[in-house]
């Protein structure tokens, strides 16, 4: 949050406050650095712009004592000009361009913390100390410049008491608009992600720290167990595709072969990306879209199918899989709003709006921290402001305009100022 400006304030802290603000942030830097035993790192010199320094909890660290820290890092670390970053062991620094993209990035990905994860390989650069002595000089400037929106992670709630099981998170589609989001999103929480694509190349290649590049066309089902064997969740963000086939291939047969083979594999979480307005064939959205290759009516046949098979007393039921069926309204590509409480899910698929890609991610990706809850559902997600009926959100969004949140109550929002509370109202299928 912004701190309210106060009388007399505005004329800069003179020689005496800025001697205390940095006396303050010393002491700070010694206590990360030598009683807790974070690790300052210097982000890649060979970057320009605004950098990610990036902080290293030593293993055993708890959640909660690194997000008592994380204030206190985000003022410590200065480069050029400055940004910081919380991250688990070996994260790389990431180059941004302007304050504001920083804003929207950090937003968008949050500041992942964890104590899990291998000791770090990397020596700590021996002029790092040194270089803190220059850099504090514009700490202080930062802290009251710039107000960074954190977007929660499970990952650093103390709310969030399931944490996905041990081994990677599969990303099918991984080359897609919204895949590419959802590796991303996996990446600043510190998951291991293997990222699936149909030629097995991946976008960012194989270079990419935690990431493993696999082939899975889903139209082959041969290509598919090889690719979630041994997954602890698997996020199917595939689609038809000119090179990629077509809606009955991919989103209907290729997606039901998906779940197949997840329940074969004992994956425990199962997250698919559809598309709102599927269950409403009347409705303007679906009747255009359908257009495409029936692709509609494709992806509803697919959701009933993966339902079937994960249904009460089924096989995967009993053995405690799930799924979760995210059904986001109209995609845009812009940054992530950066706050839970801006989000709103619903249930019938009654209402929908837009929603930015990178949100959409986090969506996903959170759900798998909340299975008890997120497990076993279907939701619509969108901007709550953006909110319309499915009668008028097509045109809403085609001229990007927003809605006041009491044009339409279905009675079934979900709202939350953190994740926990965004799916703690989501009814199960």
């Amino acid at each position: 949050m912004r701190r309210q400006q106060r009388k007399g304030e505005g004329k800069g802290p003179g020689l005496v406050g800025f001697l205390w603000t940095s006396l303050q942030l010393l002491m700070a830097y010694i206590f990360l650095s030598v009683v807790i035993g974070i690790k300052i790192r210097d982000p890649d010199p060979s970057l320009r712009g605004l950098q990610f320094a990036v902080f290293q909890a030593p293993q055993g660290t708890s959640n909660a004592m690194m997000s008592s820290c994380r204030n206190l890092v985000l003022i410590l670390f200065v480069s050029t000009p400055i940004a910081s970053g919380f991250s688990s062991p070996g994260a790389s620094s990431v180059s941004l361009q302007s304050p504001s993209e920083l804003i929207s990035r950090s937003a968008g990905f949050g500041l992942a913390a964890s104590a899990n994860g291998d000791q770090d390989p990397i020596n700590q650069d021996s002029t790092t100390r040194r270089d803190f002595a220059t850099r504090i000089t514009f700490a202080a400037a930062l802290a009251t410049s710039v107000s960074l929106p954190q977007f929660s992670l499970a990952a650093d709630d103390a709310t969030a008491t399931n944490k996905p099981s041990t081994g990677p998170v599969t990303v099918i589609g991984a080359n897609g608009r919204t895949g590419y989001e959802c590796v991303k999103a996996l990446q600043a929480r510190s998951v291991s992600v293997r990222a699936c694509t149909r030629t097995g190349e991946y976008r960012d290649g194989d270079s990419v720290k935690g990431v493993v590049s696999l082939a899975c066309d889903v139209t082959d089902p041969s290509t598919i167990a090889p690719a979630v064997k041994g997954a602890s969740a698997v996020i199917f963000a595939a689609s038809a595709s000119k090179e990629g086939g077509a809606p009955s291939s991919v989103d209907n047969a290729g997606l039901v072969s998906v779940a197949k083979a997840c329940i074969d594999a004992q994956v425990k979480q199962l997250v698919i990306v559809s598309s709102g307005a599927v269950s409403k064939p009347s409705s303007p959205t679906f009747q255009f879209l359908n257009l495409f290759g029936k692709i509609m009516e494709e992806k509803i046949k697919g959701e009933d199918a993966v339902r079937a098979l994960y249904a009460v007393g089924t096989p995967a039921e009993q053995a405690g899989l799930s799924y979760t069926v995210v059904r986001p309204g109209g995609l845009t590509e812009e940054p992530s709003l950066g706050s839970v409480a801006l989000l709103e899910l619903n249930q019938g698929d009654t209402k929908s709006g837009r929603i930015a890609r990178a949100d959409v991610a986090n969506i996903c990706v959170e759900a798998l921290y909340y299975p008890e809850l997120a497990g076993r559902t279907t939701f619509e997600c969108y901007n709550a402001d953006t909110a319309a009926p499915l009668a008028s959100v097509g045109i809403s969004n085609i001229f990007k305009q927003k809605t006041a949140e009491d044009i339409f109550v279905s009675g079934r929002e979900c709202r939350g100022g953190n994740w926990k509370e965004l799916f703690s109202g989501l009814e199960k299928d």
